[in-house]
């Protein structure tokens, strides 16, 4: 009895630290799925750790509430501000922005000068003579942003883009892919990780006259990108560190790869 009973401690001391634990994590939506196929595969090497995963919080909201305690980690597609105090950001990977038609259509590509028109031109059709449905995002989103910055005149149509009545806004990344897929003449941006990881319906066209790819970003053919990040809180705790250097290991980069985000060591 004595010797069962020594065994059975043993076994009990030598369960892992990690048993029964869970991992929150939040964030930005085009970044969900991509953290979500990452902490599951870190899961079923920790027996009994439990995965949860937020719905879109966006980029600020992931850091607050990171900072509220609400969150283990959070996953963003900026890195931390001066400002935003107690959390650091670790740069995970990257990605192509890209333009996304409803698949419907038979668009292959997209110029700087159809941006204009696209935006602008409240009347404007597609080739087949279908309606152009363009599909915006709030302003403070760092798509809204990063199109804004390709050209001065691009800013200008997207500003009476926003400006016009009953336009399609898509307040989160989720919200604005179902949109994409369901709407006849959509067209929108969003990022191909995002369209890998959760497998979208959504036809991608090239940029100028470049696909879109991990091979084009590398090249520095492909000029939109965003990047993803973990935000930790500080100083960082031990679970959020193992997870951490499971994401940037081998196993984890190969992971992130094959959803088509390039991991930061291979920039």
């Amino acid at each position: 009895m004595l010797a069962r009973l020594i065994f059975i401690l043993m076994l009990i001391v030598a369960l892992p630290v990690y048993a029964n634990e869970k991992m929150k994590f939040g964030g930005t939506g085009s970044g969900l799925e991509l953290v979500r196929q990452q902490a599951n595969l870190y899961a079923k090497q920790r027996k009994g750790l439990e995965i949860i995963v937020v719905s879109s919080l966006g980029s600020t909201g992931g850091i607050k509430a990171l900072q509220a305690g609400a969150l283990d980690l959070a996953i963003t597609a900026r890195p931390v501000k001066p400002d935003e105090k107690g959390v650091k950001s670790i740069h995970l990977c990257r990605t192509p922005l890209v333009f996304a038609v409803n698949p419907a259509m038979s668009v292959s590509n997209i110029s700087a000068d159809d941006l204009v028109q696209l935006y602008g031109n409240a009347s404007q059709t597609w080739p087949d003579g279908g309606r152009v449905r363009v599909v915006l995002r709030p302003e403070a989103e760092t798509t809204t942003k990063m199109l804004r910055g390709i050209s001065p005149a691009i800013d200008r149509a997207l500003s009476l883009a926003k400006a016009r009545p009953g336009m399609i806004v898509a307040v989160t990344d989720q919200d604005n892919l179902k949109v994409i897929q369901k709407t006849p003449g959509a067209f929108g941006l969003t990022t191909l990780a995002m369209v890998t990881a959760e497998q979208a319906k959504v036809r991608l066209v090239s940029f100028n006259g470049v696909e879109p790819t991990l091979q084009t970003l590398v090249q520095g053919r492909y000029p939109l990108v965003r990047d993803y990040y973990l935000v930790a809180r500080t100083p960082v705790s031990d679970a959020s560190q193992k997870f951490i250097n499971f994401a940037r290991s081998a196993k984890g980069a190969s992971l992130i790869k094959a959803l088509n985000c390039l991991p930061v060591e291979q920039l």
